[in-house]
């Protein structure tokens, strides 16, 4: 039985689709809801410091992923579904989701894929695959 379901949301250009059926199953189900968002720690532009252009796009990345997160929290609320919300800036996606995976226990992990660039499309392959072979839980990846 499905207990746990966590939805990850993994690339920067991404809809509230995963967040939406993680949702819904969640109500259906009768079980808790987790949305973790992670994103790439970017290298500073000088690779000794950080400048101050690059802690502002850095508080500014974050702000938009809590103000998010807090709109899904309101959207689960109405829907009586418990809900946690976790955002983490790493230097690897998927072993990050992975580890949280397992650590909290997760039944079925929902991963988002939109639509990216071919460039972009390989990193994110890479890390969808990886999750898809390591994680210890049912994985579904929505597309659009």
């Amino acid at each position: 039985m499905i207990k746990q379901i966590t939805v990850a949301i993994i690339t920067p250009t991404h809809d509230k689709r995963s967040f939406e059926l993680g949702l819904e199953l969640a109500k259906k189900l009768g079980c808790s809801l987790s949305v973790i968002e992670c994103f790439y720690q970017k290298p500073p532009t000088f690779h000794f410091f950080e400048t101050k252009t690059d802690k502002i796009a850095l508080q500014k990345r974050k702000e938009q992923i809590k103000s998010e997160l807090s709109k899904w929290e309101k959207a689960a609320a109405k829907q009586n579904v418990p809900i946690k919300t976790k955002f983490a800036l790493t230097d690897s996606i998927a072993h990050w989701v992975i580890d949280y995976v397992t650590e909290n226990h997760v039944d079925m992990l929902i991963v988002d894929y939109p639509k990216l660039s071919m460039t972009e499309s390989t990193l994110y392959d890479d890390i969808i695959n990886t999750i898809h072979h390591k994680a210890k839980c049912h994985v579904l990846t929505t597309k659009p």
